[in-house]
C-alpha cells in the first residue's frame, strides 16, 4: 500500500475529532440535534484551518443512513463513500476553475433533480470568491431559494470579496487560525500514534512555521519526519526551517540579560552559520519581552503560545521594568530597520548591540584617546589651548548654532568668576574673558611702544574685562546678563493680604485648560471677598459658565470659600498673567542673545573663523538648570 501523507490521513472523521472551531462546530452540533437546518453555510478562514473538512463531516451528518444526526455511524454505505470521496450525491466543484457563467448554468440546471443516493444534494463549492459577477448574478436565484433536496456548502479564503448580495443568503462562519498549542497539541498525539521520536522545541518550530494551519503543520512534519530520519529533534527542524529553536532565544537574552558583549556577539556568529531571517528573530524577541512585561504588570498572564512560559516568568523576576521596555522598544524599531540596512545581519547585530549598550545603567565609556603626537584634524590642532591656559566654562544657554571651544588665560590681576571645582577642593584661579591669542594685559615685552599709541591690531586690541560678580549684599548690585535669570520684573502691588500678585502669581491657581487661557488674560481687583477680572470682549464672549465654575474653585481654594467672581468688560491693560509671561520671555530671549554676543569664546571663534552667530538658534536655558 502506497505512504499516505500524515494531512489526509488524520483528517478529522467526526466533529470530535476537530481541533480547535468550538464556536463553529457547537453551532452546527445545535443545529443538527434540533433540524433546524439553512439551506447555505459559508466557511471563511485562512487555508488549512478545516472549511473543506467540515462541509464533508456536514455532508456526512445530513446523509448518514442512520438518520441526521451530529454523531454519523461512519459504518453504512453512505458514510464510507463519502469518507472514499465516491459519493455520488456530494459534488465538489473548484471555483477557482470552474468560473465562467456557462460552469454555473449547468449547476443551476442539474440543482433541480432529486439526489440519486443520499438524502440531501449537496454543493461543496471551494474557493467561492473566484467566481465571476457574472456566474454569481446566475447564481443568486437559485441560492436563495434552493429545492428541499438541496444543501450549499461554500468555502473561502477572502470573503471580502464575495458580493453582499451572496454573503446575506448564507449562514457565515468564520474559522479561526489554529493556536500553537492547538497545533503542538495535536501533533504529539500524531506522532505518538505513528511511533515518531521528538522533542518538544521541535513541535514549537513546526507549530510557528505552519502560521496558523494544521494542513501545514502536519505537511511540515511529514518533510521533518524525512529530513531527520524518523526523528524529530529540534536541531534538524531549525536546519530544515532556515530559523533558530527557542533554546537560541534563550540564550541571546541571557547574553543581554547579564551584559556579556563577547557572548552575544558569539551568539551572533553561531545562529549565523544557519542563514537564518533575523526578522524572525526579532518578532520572537519581541513576543518574548511583550509577555515578559505582561508578566510583570499582571502576574501569572504569560501564556505558552511559544512554548517558553517558564522563561518568561523567570525573566519578568530578573528584568527590571525599564529593561523589558527598552528591549522591546529597540528589537521594533531594529525590525523596521532591516529593510533598508545593507546587510541584514549587520542590522540585526546593531539592534542587539543597541539593547547592551543603551540599557540603564549601563558604564558610559569614552572613545580610546589619541596619542600625544596624533592630530585629529587641522582645525581642532589650531584650538588646542595654550600652556598656562585654562579653559573657561561656556554661557549657560541653550546650544547656539555655533560651538565655543577655546581656551582662557588666566591672569592674577582681574577676577571675575569662580567656576565650581571639579577635582580639586581649591577654588580656580580668576579667568579674564579675553581671546586666547591677547597677551596678559599686566605684561609688556620691555621697549615696546605704549599700550594707547600703538595702531590698534588685533595682537594688541584692548582687551575687553567683564565685571566681576558681586556677593550677595542686602541691596545686591544688577547681576551680568545670564541666560538663565531674566531680568526682574517690578510687579504690582500686592492686591491681597498675603502678598499675592496677580499676574505673577496667577499659575499658583493651577487653573487648567480653556478656563485657565481665558482667565490669565484679565486683570484682577479685589473688592472685599469678590475677584473682579476684566476681560476684552473676544476674551469674555468665550467665557461660559462651565468656565467661570473652574476659576471660582481655584480662587475659593486660594482666598477662602467665601471668595465670589465677578466678570467685566473693558480694558485689561498690561497688568495680565499673559502679558507678564510674555516680558518675562522676551526678556530672556534678550539675555541668552547678549550674553551669546558678549562672550569671549564665541567672539573669538566667530574672528578667527570668519563665522556668524545664526541667532534665531540661540534658546534661553530652563530656568534652574546648570
Amino acid at each position: 500500500m502506497s505512504y499516505q501523507v500524515l494531512a489526509r490521513k488524520w483528517r478529522p472523521r467526526t466533529f470530535e475529532d476537530m481541533v480547535g472551531q468550538e464556536h463553529v462546530l457547537q453551532a452546527l452540533v445545535h443545529a443538527l440535534e434540533h433540524q433546524r437546518l439553512h439551506h447555505a453555510y459559508l466557511f471563511t478562514g485562512t487555508r488549512g484551518v478545516g472549511k473543506t473538512t467540515i462541509g464533508r463531516l456536514l455532508a456526512r451528518c445530513l446523509n448518514c443512513e442512520t438518520g441526521i444526526t451530529a454523531n454519523p455511524c461512519g459504518e453504512c454505505g453512505s458514510c464510507k463513500e463519502i469518507l472514499e470521496g465516491r459519493f455520488v450525491d456530494l459534488i465538489e466543484i473548484d471555483a477557482a476553475s470552474r468560473t465562467g457563467v456557462d460552469d454555473m448554468r449547468e449547476l443551476t440546471d442539474n440543482v433541480q433533480y432529486s439526489p440519486s443516493r443520499g438524502r440531501y444534494k449537496v454543493y461543496l463549492i471551494d474557493e467561492v470568491h473566484m467566481l465571476t459577477n457574472q456566474s454569481f448574478n446566475a447564481f443568486l436565484k437559485t441560492l436563495e431559494e434552493p429545492p428541499e433536496h438541496v444543501k450549499f456548502l461554500l468555502a473561502t479564503t477572502d470573503p471580502q470579496k464575495l458580493p453582499v448580495t451572496v454573503l446575506s443568503r448564507c449562514l457565515q462562519f468564520n474559522l479561526k487560525r489554529m493556536t500553537p498549542e492547538h497545533i503542538v497539541g495535536h501533533l504529539k498525539h500524531v506522532l505518538t500514534e505513528e511511533q515518531v521520536p521528538f522533542e518538544d522545541p521541535a513541535l514549537w518550530l513546526l507549530a510557528r512555521a505552519a502560521d496558523g494551519s494544521m494542513r501545514d503543520a502536519l505537511s511540515l512534519t511529514d518533510q521533518a519526519i524525512a529530513f531527520g530520519n524518523q526523528n524529530l529533534a529540534a536541531s534538524d527542524v531549525s536546519t530544515m526551517l532556515g530559523t533558530i529553536d527557542q533554546r537560541d532565544i534563550e540564550r541571546i537574552v541571557d547574553t543581554l540579560v547579564d551584559r556579556d558583549g563577547p557572548g552575544l556577539l558569539a551568539e551572533i556568529n553561531r545562529i549565523a552559520d544557519f542563514a537564518p531571517d533575523y526578522s524572525v528573530i526579532l518578532a520572537d524577541l519581541l513576543s518574548l519581552f511583550h509577555r515578559v512585561t505582561m508578566e510583570q504588570v499582571v502576574p501569572g498572564s504569560a501564556d505558552n503560545a511559544m512554548g517558553d512560559a517558564a522563561q518568561a516568568q523567570a525573566l519578568a523576576r530578573k528584568l527590571s521594568a525599564e529593561d523589558a521596555q527598552l528591549f522591546y522598544q529597540t528589537a521594533l524599531m531594529g525590525r523596521k530597520d532591516l529593510a533598508v540596512t545593507p546587510d541584514a545581519r549587520m542590522g540585526f547585530e546593531m539592534t542587539l548591540l543597541r539593547m547592551l549598550a543603551f540599557r540603564p545603567g549601563a558604564d558610559r565609556r569614552e572613545p580610546p584617546a589619541l596619542s600625544s603626537g596624533t592630530r585629529e584634524t587641522a582645525g581642532r590642532a589650531d584650538l588646542e589651548p595654550e600652556p598656562g591656559l585654562q579653559p573657561q566654562a561656556a554661557p549657560a544657554v541653550a546650544e547656539p548654532a555655533i560651538e565655543s571651544a577655546h581656551a582662557q588665560p588666566e591672569p592674577e590681576s582681574v577676577s571675575v568668576a569662580e567656576p565650581e571645582p571639579q577635582s580639586e577642593p581649591e577654588p580656580q584661579p580668576p579667568v579674564i574673558d579675553a581671546p586666547p591669542w591677547d597677551p596678559d594685559p599686566g605684561d609688556q615685552p620691555f621697549g615696546s611702544e605704549p599700550e594707547d599709541e600703538r595702531p590698534a591690531t588685533r595682537e594688541n586690541a584692548p582687551v575687553p574685562v567683564n565685571e566681576p560678580e558681586q556677593q550677595p549684599e542686602p541691596e545686591p548690585e544688577p547681576e551680568p546678563l545670564v541666560a538663565e535669570a531674566a531680568p526682574a520684573v517690578e510687579p504690582q502691588e500686592p492686591v491681597t493680604a498675603d502678598g499675592f500678585v496677580w499676574e505673577r502669581d496667577f499659575r499658583q491657581l493651577d487653573i487648567n485648560g480653556m478656563p485657565g487661557n481665558l482667565a490669565s488674560y484679565s486683570s484682577m481687583a479685589m473688592v472685599g471677598d469678590t475677584v473682579v477680572l476684566t476681560l476684552d470682549e473676544g476674551h469674555a464672549r468665550l467665557l461660559n459658565e462651565r468656565h467661570e465654575e473652574k476659576i471660582v474653585a481655584a480662587l475659593r481654594s486660594r482666598f477662602g470659600d467665601a471668595t465670589q467672581l465677578k466678570i467685566e468688560q473693558g480694558e485689561p491693560g498690561e497688568h495680565t498673567p499673559a502679558a507678564f509671561e510674555e516680558r518675562q520671555r522676551v526678556a530672556r530671549q534678550k539675555s541668552a542673545e547678549a550674553s551669546i554676543r558678549q562672550d569671549p569664546l564665541v567672539q573669538s571663534i566667530v574672528e578667527r573663523f570668519e563665522g556668524r552667530v545664526v541667532e534665531e538658534s540661540i534658546r534661553p536655558a530652563e530656568t534652574g538648570r546648570r
